[in-house]
């Protein structure tokens, strides 16, 4: 998967945060899902971690959108 650099994105008018921020945690509990199908319903200590650190992260750039707003 390549990302792009936080300069190369574009400015967006299209995109709303809120909208944003919920689909982006719907794919995360659907990655989380996916992964417990293959791991007969469980998850590794780093997988979990990894998936709550995504969300924490999500959590703080919405926080930090409020702040601006």
């Amino acid at each position: 998967m390549k990302y792009k650099h936080y300069r190369e994105i574009e400015p967006s008018n299209k995109t709303d945060i809120i909208m944003l921020y919920f689909a982006a945690c719907r794919s995360l509990r659907e990655l989380e899902a996916a992964i417990r199908r293959t791991n007969n319903g469980n998850l590794t200590c780093r997988q979990a971690w990894l998936l709550r650190r995504i969300q924490y992260k999500l959590t703080q750039m919405a926080s930090k959108w409020k702040n601006i707003q």
